[in-house]
């Protein structure tokens, strides 16, 4: 019998310190730096991201950018990570200071001059400084994410250390992310900000909680900061796995940038015997200005249309059995499940076809020379559809769509073919984002910096629509039959479904004068609304129908909290950081089906704590954290329903309790560094959806889990120009175990009426079991070869090991539809710049992902081998 991973003592490669970060250095000795006019300071341009190599905080100084200069790394022997290290207060410039120390320094060498693109822009925000002493955190650049093949936002971070995205295909609306010990469905435990504007989604959970990526266009990007765990006050017990804060650029004179790619997958379906060719785009275009030097203007627009492979497939699953039925059809596909049950595959959900385009207006304005005030608008349409496919023929040769008891029989097996399964599907989806805030020192001799952002989002229309059976489809029941006009169906509309979030923060690196002490604390408030609606529809194409009471459900949560933090550096080369968040929340007129839900109201204290040491190269921290983690808007309310799976909310679920481990140890090297953490996690009432199948309808229900924990070892190496080559080479590596330490309520996989009790065959004992869609092992590494001053050459890699995908662990085949498997991809990506003429910049790319074409599953098949090709111009 084919097995999982089964957990292993740490490899020895793994002790080796060979992994390391997916934050690459980039070539910075070609680049060179030009400061702006010191009157052109602004509080974005204070907040520059360090360049591409990390920089010792002794010499943090802000970056400028002009047309056409690239930007010079100050390089020195013993790098740090951006934000690793605490920031002494006493090299904490203000803009003005910064800038007149970049004055007349680090001129261009002669012949040093390399075409840039899209390289005149500055940060809009910046992430709280004081993060950066409590918690683990790694960075990546708009210089970094170009040497990889991104279409889309979440692909620019698929390199991280500890962090998985599951990206169907590029464009998939529900690429959703596992860090650490937060497995890709516990969507409720990351969170995802741009410019301190929330794009997570709390009003989702499982794997339609995704944030949404789509509402940032990747060449918008500056950085992107990846914090793990709960160990700084100023996030919510909603970062117990991690946050990613996003940051973007505003421009600093008048500028053009377009860039376009073309993706191409040549798709062999394992079963079914297609071979397609799958096609996608994308188009960027955005203008910027900045007027009598207060105001900056960035207008874009962002485009991506693609057609994915194949997601579902058809499958009976519920045993097969003997001898030949009233229906013989062929074109089956007879293989064994994850639990090895032999099983029949007669269709798939076809070539999805998905559409997104942004529009997106932000401004800028400097309300002081250290004052910024900020708005953004973004806008989306989204649309998808897909068309189901049978692989079945009868003796006339016809398509075979007819349900029933084992209806169908091919070479002596018997199988039930589910006509529902057939039908259309389409998604119609309009939503609005606003947000503004202001951000930078409140005045210029003054020592306090204020961060605050309100923002909303809403769900103008989004509508989901499945037939029962196809436009068209024959030899089923009379609906089936008389479906030249439609079909049955059901149609899922969110039609009061929002967020609104506001932070307030307050932050000064010299409390009381004094450069050992820093202060932060704030306020934070949010509230999320939904208002569900699924109508049964007696003619699908014709729009009649009338709404289900029972799969009506709608409902409010809110949180209050305050926060406060505070580090002293009591001795030279130490500090610790002491921080605690208070929260209050509440849950409110929620209904689920016609069921009234009774109004809650929790609160929750969480303390944190971090050490650190520094000492010549070394560099030692422990952090500690207590995070508490409420139910999410959809895990207490919404009910769903297909005619294949149903989707259960929990009103009175209770919330997870975190207490949270990190230790780590950081050698500097010269241009790079070398990091092993070590993290344990511990939490009371995981939040999981247990999953059951009853007669070929599976049903997913949220439940507390009594306790579960985790234990991981993560590695980091980095660095550029390695041996002094034109090599930048980094690698991380991870070993987790994630389990359920503590759960003795029965659970029975395929009868969920049986109980602890009456138990049934397959009850079964959550204790002592893996959690599922959590890798023991994860490793990436990218190394990149820098030929000339204009072209690059890049080779990674990304590595996970196969998990569980049911919980009582007895999916065993790997490699199979439904299953969680290893995998090993291979991509490849060159970029070559030039010059069309002085005003003009190009780039022009060309790359492939998984390279070897490798079918890898993770439940859905992943894409096989993919072919990009860019081309960017700015002017």
């Amino acid at each position: 019998m084919q097995r999982k991973t089964r957990l292993k003592p740490i490899p020895l490669a793994l002790a080796s310190l060979l992994c390391a970060s997916s934050v690459w250095a980039a070539d910075a000795s070609a680049l060179a730096k030009k400061p702006l006019p010191e009157k052109n300071v602004t509080v974005a341009q204070a907040a520059k991201p360090l360049a591409a190599t990390p920089q010792p905080a002794s010499t943090v100084k802000r970056q400028s950018v002009q047309p056409d200069k690239p930007v010079q790394s100050a390089q020195t022997s013993s790098p740090v990570v951006p934000g690793v290290a605490p920031l002494p207060a006493a090299d904490v410039k203000t803009p003005t200071e910064a800038a007149s120390e970049d004055k007349g320094k680090d001129k261009p060498a002669a012949g040093d001059d390399q075409p840039v693109v899209f390289k005149t822009m500055v940060i809009q925000q910046k992430v709280e400084r004081d993060t950066r002493y409590t918690s683990p955190i790694m960075r990546i650049t708009r210089e970094q994410i170009e040497l990889q093949n991104a279409q889309t936002v979440e692909e620019s971070i698929k390199f991280m250390p500890s962090l998985q995205i599951r990206q169907r295909f590029p464009g998939d609306p529900n690429g959703v992310m596992a860090i650490r010990g937060s497995d890709m469905f516990s969507t409720g435990r990351n969170m995802v900000f741009v410019d301190g504007m929330p794009i997570h989604n709390f009003l989702q959970a499982s794997f339609n909680g995704a944030p949404r990526w789509s509402l940032v266009g990747p060449n918008e990007i500056e950085a992107v900061d990846v914090v793990y765990g709960g160990f700084s006050a100023e996030y919510s017990g909603n970062s117990m796995g991690g946050v990613v804060n996003i940051t973007t650029r505003m421009p600093q004179k008048r500028e053009f940038y377009t860039e376009s790619a073309i993706m191409i997958q040549p798709y062999n379906n394992p079963f079914g015997g297609d071979k397609q060719v799958l096609l996608g785009n994308r188009e960027f275009a955005s203008y910027g200005d900045r007027f009598k030097d207060r105001l900056s203007v960035l207008a874009s627009y962002n485009r991506i249309e693609n057609q994915s492979q194949p997601q579902s497939y058809l499958m009976d699953n519920t045993g097969l059995g003997t001898g030949v039925a009233a229906n013989p059809v062929t074109g089956a596909y007879f293989i064994p499940d994850t639990r090895g049950t032999p099983s029949a595959i007669y269709g798939d959900s076809g070539v999805e076809k998905h559409h997104s385009s942004l529009y997106k207006i932000k401004l800028g304005f400097d309300i002081t020379p250290t004052l910024l005030a900020a708005f953004t608008s973004a806008y989306e349409v989204r649309t998808s559809t897909g068309s189901p496919s049978t692989y079945l023929t009868n003796a006339a040769g016809q398509p075979f769509y007819t349900n029933g008891s084992q209806v169908a029989s091919q070479d002596g097996s018997k199988f039930d073919v589910i006509s529902k399964s057939f039908g259309l599907s389409e998604n119609q989806r309009e939503t609005l984002q606003l947000g503004g805030g202001i951000n930078g020192k409140i005045s210029a001799d003054s020592k306090w910096t204020v961060n605050s952002n309100v923002s909303s989002f809403n769900v103008l229309r989004d509508d989901r629509g499945n037939a029962y059976y196809g436009l068209g489809q024959t030899g089923g029941p009379a609906a089936a039959r008389a479906l030249n006009s439609g079909a049955d169906g059901q149609i899922q509309s969110f039609n009061n479904y929002n967020w609104f979030n506001a932070d307030a923060k307050l932050s000064t690196n010299e409390l009381f004068n004094s450069k050992k002490l820093s202060l932060l604390y704030g306020y934070h408030y949010d509230r999320y609304n939904l208002g569900f609606q699924q109508s049964k529809m007696t003619d699908y194409s014709a729009g009649i129908g009338a709404v289900n009471p029972s799969l009506n459900n709608q409902g409010r949560t809110s949180t209050h909290a305050g926060f406060v933090q505070g580090a002293y550096r009591f001795r030279p080369g130490w500090d610790v950081t002491a921080g605690v968040r208070y929260e209050d929340w509440s849950a409110s007129n929620g209904v689920v089906g016609s069921t009234i839900v009774p109004d809650r109201n929790l609160t929750a204290t969480s303390p944190k704590v971090s050490l650190g040491y520094e000492s010549g190269n070394w560099k030692y921290r422990y952090s500690f954290g207590r995070a508490h983690r409420f139910p999410v808007i959809a895990e207490l309310f919404q009910s769903l329903a297909t005619p294949l799976s149903i989707t259960q909310a929990n009103a009175s679920l209770r919330p997870e309790n975190a207490t949270q481990h990190n230790w780590s140890v950081d050698y500097l090297i010269p241009r790079g560094f070398i990091r092993t953490s070590v993290f344990r996690d511990d939490i009371e009432d995981a939040i999981q959806s247990v999953k059951t199948i009853n007669s070929g309808v599976t049903t997913t229900g949220f439940q507390n889990i009594d306790k579960t924990s985790t234990t991981g070892v993560e590695l980091i190496f980095q660095q550029s120009r390695v041996l002094k080559s034109k090599f930048d080479f980094a690698a991380n590596g991870t070993w987790m175990n994630v389990q359920v330490d503590r759960h003795h309520a029965i659970i029975d996989y395929t009868a969920p009426n049986h109980t602890s009790a009456t138990p049934g065959p397959d009850s079964f004992d959550l204790s002592g079991k893996q959690i599922i869609r959590l890798p023991h092992y994860r490793a990436n590494y990218f190394l990149t070869y820098h030929a000339t001053n204009v072209w690059d050459l890049s080779l990674a890699g990304r590595f996970i090991s196969d998990s569980f995908t049911d919980q009582d662990n007895k999916d065993y085949r790997n490699n199979v539809f439904g299953a969680v498997s290893g995998y090993h991809f291979m991509d490849f990506k060159t970029n070559y710049r030039f010059k069309i003429r002085d005003t003009v910049n190009s780039r022009v790319s060309v790359g492939i992902n998984n390279l070897t074409g490798t079918q890898a599953w993770i439940v859905h098949p992943y894409p096989q081998r993919m072919f990009f090709a860019e081309v960017a111009f700015s002017f």
